[in-house]
C-alpha cells in the first residue's frame, strides 16, 4: 500500500508531531462512530491474521488489545493497538496505525494516509467525488494545533473567577474529538491565527466605524437601543458627530470590510468613517469570534467571514431577528424555569446591530448587512453568577484530550477534600450534580416549551461552588430552535418568514438535537475524562444519568417526556451527529444526518 505510506520528509516538530498523532486519533473516532460501528466492520481483540501484524504493533498489544477495521469497498484492513473497547468509538490509541491492501504489504498511516483512506471510502459509499477540500480542512486542522501547540502553557489556573473562566475559554487546545477537522481556520493568515486565536492567549483592540444613524439597523430588549450600549461601552473619549453612531467589528472583520467597494462608496459619500483600532483589547473566547472583555457586562459576538470548522461565522440578519426573538420568549419562561431549577441560567442576547446601506443590488448590501452584524451576549455580573462561584467552559474539562482530563483530575481532588470523602465517592457525586444541573432545564425547556437548546460543550458554562457544580449556564441563541407546533407564525409577531424558517424545527429532529448533545457530545464525553481507564465507574457514572433520567420523568413528566425518556431508559439507540459524514456532503449543519449510538443504559456500553 505504498500510497498511503509515510514518505520520507524532513524532521518535523514535536509540536507538529502531537498535532499530527491527535488529527489521527480523532479521524479514526469519526470514522469509527460513524461509518465502521454502525456497519459492524470495526471490531476489538485478537481477530484474524494478527500472526502477519508488523512487530512493533504485536509488541504494542501486550498492554492493550487491537481495534481491527475493514474498509471492504476499499478492500483494506487497519489495525491499531487501544486500552479497551469502546462501542461509542472513544477509544485510547496505543500505537502507530497501520494499514493493508489486498496484495500490498502493511504499512504505517499517519493522518494524511488514513484521511486519503477515508475520503475515498466515503466517496465509494456514498457515490460522490473525492473530496479535495475536506482533505485540505483537515490539513489545516493540523497546523492550527501544531501552531497552538508551540506556544508556551500556563500549567496553574488563575485564583481569581472570572480570569480561571477566560483562561477555560482559551484552552481547548485540541478541539472536538468527533470532528474531522476541529481546529480548521479557512481565511487566517498565519499572523492572523496567531493574532487573533483564543488558545494563544492574545487580546486585540476593536476596530470601529461611525455610521450615519439611517444606515444602522439595530433591535433591542433592554429598553434602550443597542447603539446606546455600545456608546457607553466604548472607549473613554470615542465620541461622533451628531447624527452618527458607533459601529464597533472584529479587527479581521474590520479589514474584510474595508475591502468592499460598498463601503468604499460610503466612505467617500460621508455614510460611514472608519476610526480604526481603538481602546483596550478584547480577548476571543472559545468560538473566536465572541470576544470578553472584563468589566463589559455582555460579550461582543461578531461576524467574521471565515470557515471555523463546518461554517463561514457571520451573523445573518434572519440570524439576528431570531435571537431576539428567543430571547423575548425566554424572558418570558426565565422566572418559570428558575424557580423550579435555582442552578439554572441562560446567557441572554437582547440586542442585535448591523448596518444597512440599502444599495440597489441586495446581494451586495447583504454582504455587508452580514459583515457587520452583532448580538450582545449577556455576561456574567451579581444578578447571575452565584456568590463565590466560578464559571468555567464544560468544553475545557471533557473532550479537551489529556489537558481537559488534568483539570478535571485537579478539581475533583480540591472537591473530595473539601468534603472530605474518597476520590470515587468525589467523583460520582461531583457528576451526579452536573448531570442534574444541565440535564433538567434543557428537558424542561423542550417538553414543557419546545424550546430546543443545543447543550454541546461549547454551549455549556459550569458554575462552580467549593469545586462543586452549583448551577449552569446555556448559551448561543443561534443553536436554540423552536418545536414548530408550538410556535405558528402568529405566535412569532414581527419576524420574518426566514427567520422562522430557521427557528422552526419539527418534534423529532429536536428530540435528536438535544439527545446527541446532551448524551453523547456532553455526558459521554464527560464520562470518557472522569473515569478514563475505569469501564466499572464508568457504568456507575452513565447510572447516575439512568437515575436522573428517571428521576426528572416522576418529578416533571408529561405526555410528551413519557415515550421520549422510556424509549432511551428501554435501551432505544442514540443519535450521534454525522460530523464527518456532513463535512464529506458539504451540507449546511442543519441537514447533518444521525448515525445510531450504542445506548449506554442497557448495552452495559462504556464512554
Amino acid at each position: 500500500m505504498p500510497d498511503l505510506s509515510l514518505h520520507h520528509r524532513p524532521a518535523l516538530s514535536a509540536a507538529y508531531c502531537a498535532a499530527a498523532q491527535r488529527s489521527l486519533e480523532t479521524l479514526l473516532n469519526c470514522y469509527c462512530r460513524e461509518v465502521a460501528i454502525p456497519e459492524g466492520q470495526a471490531s476489538v481483540g485478537p481477530l484474524f491474521g494478527q500472526n502477519d501484524w508488523p512487530l512493533a504493533l504485536r509488541c504494542a498489544l501486550a498492554s492493550g488489545h487491537a481495534l481491527h477495521i475493514l474498509l471492504p469497498r476499499l478492500d483494506t484492513r487497519v489495525v491499531i493497538a487501544v486500552e479497551h473497547d469502546s462501542p461509542s468509538g472513544n477509544y485510547r490509541y496505543l500505537s502507530a496505525l497501520y494499514g493493508k491492501t489486498a496484495g500490498h504489504g502493511w504499512a504505517m498511516l499517519d493522518w494524511r494516509g488514513l484521511a486519503d483512506l477515508v475520503i475515498r471510502d466515503l466517496a465509494a459509499k456514498t457515490g460522490q467525488p473525492y473530496n479535495t477540500e475536506l482533505l485540505a480542512q483537515i490539513e489545516d486542522s493540523v497546523h492550527v494545533t501544531a501552531t497552538i501547540l508551540e506556544a508556551p502553557w500556563a500549567n496553574t489556573v488563575p485564583s481569581d473567577p472570572l480570569q480561571a473562566y477566560l483562561d477555560s475559554e482559551q484552552s481547548l487546545t485540541y478541539g472536538h474529538p468527533f470532528h474531522p477537522a476541529p481546529k480548521s481556520r479557512q481565511g487566517f493568515s498565519a499572523d492572523d491565527l496567531r493574532r487573533y486565536s483564543p488558545e494563544l492567549r492574545g487580546g486585540f483592540p476593536l476596530h470601529y466605524f461611525a455610521v450615519r444613524h439611517d444606515a444602522v439597523t439595530q433591535q433591542s430588549t433592554t429598553g434602550q437601543p443597542c447603539s446606546a450600549i455600545l456608546a457607553q461601552h466604548a472607549p473613554p473619549g470615542l465620541t461622533v458627530d451628531d447624527g452618527y453612531l458607533l459601529v464597533p467589528a472584529h479587527p479581521w472583520q474590520a479589514r474584510w470590510l474595508l475591502d468592499k467597494p460598498l463601503i468604499a462608496d460610503a466612505m467617500r459619500d460621508g455614510r460611514i468613517r472608519h476610526l480604526g483600532a481603538q481602546g483596550k483589547p478584547y480577548y476571543p473566547t472559545s468560538s473566536v469570534r465572541t470576544l470578553y472583555q472584563p468589566g463589559n457586562p455582555y460579550f461582543y459576538k461578531f461576524s467574521l467571514h471565515v470557515r471555523l470548522t463546518n461554517c463561514v461565522r457571520k451573523n445573518a440578519v434572519y440570524e439576528l431577528e431570531g435571537a431576539l426573538q428567543v430571547n423575548r420568549i425566554m424572558q418570558r419562561v426565565l422566572p418559570e424555569l428558575r424557580g423550579h431549577f435555582p442552578g439554572a441560567a441562560i446567557m441572554e442576547e437582547p440586542a442585535f446591530l448591523s448596518v444597512d446601506l440599502q444599495d440597489a443590488d441586495t446581494q451586495l448590501n447583504r454582504d455587508i448587512t452580514e459583515g457587520f452584524g452583532l448580538i450582545l451576549r449577556r455576561g456574567f455580573d451579581d444578578g447571575n453568577l452565584l456568590p463565590g462561584a466560578t464559571p468555567l467552559l464544560a468544553g475545557a474539562l471533557f473532550g479537551n484530550h489529556v489537558l481537559g482530563e488534568a483539570r478535571l483530575a485537579a478539581i475533583l481532588q480540591q472537591a473530595a477534600g473539601h468534603e472530605n470523602i474518597a476520590p470515587q465517592a468525589a467523583m460520582e457525586t461531583w457528576f451526579s450534580r452536573y448531570v442534574q444541573q444541565v440535564m433538567y432545564p434543557v428537558l424542561y425547556c423542550y417538553f414543557a416549551h419546545g424550546i430546543v437548546f443545543e447543550p454541546h460543550l461549547q454551549n455549556v458554562v459550569i458554575g462552580l461552588v467549593h469545586h462543586q457544580p452549583a448551577q449552569v449556564f446555556l448559551r448561543d441563541f443561534e443553536g436554540v430552535k423552536l418545536v414548530a407546533e408550538r410556535y405558528p407564525a402568529d405566535a412569532l409577531p414581527g419576524v420574518s418568514q426566514r427567520a422562522r424558517e430557521a427557528l422552526w424545527y419539527g418534534r423529532e429532529a429536536g428530540w435528536k438535537r438535544i439527545a446527541y448533545c446532551l448524551f453523547v457530545n456532553n455526558f459521554c464525553e464527560a464520562i470518557h475524562q472522569l473515569a478514563a481507564g475505569q469501564p466499572a465507574m464508568q457504568q456507575r457514572l452513565w447510572n447516575v444519568v439512568r437515575h436522573h433520567l428517571q428521576r426528572y420523568q416522576s418529578e416533571f413528566g408529561c405526555a410528551e417526556s413519557t415515550p421520549r425518556i422510556a424509549a432511551v431508559l428501554a435501551g432505544q439507540p442514540l443519535p450521534s451527529k454525522g460530523n464527518l459524514t456532513n463535512r464529506f456532503l458539504k451540507q449546511a449543519d442543519r441537514a447533518a444526518d444521525y448515525a445510531p449510538f450504542a445506548n449506554p443504559f442497557v448495552s452495559g456500553s462504556l464512554a
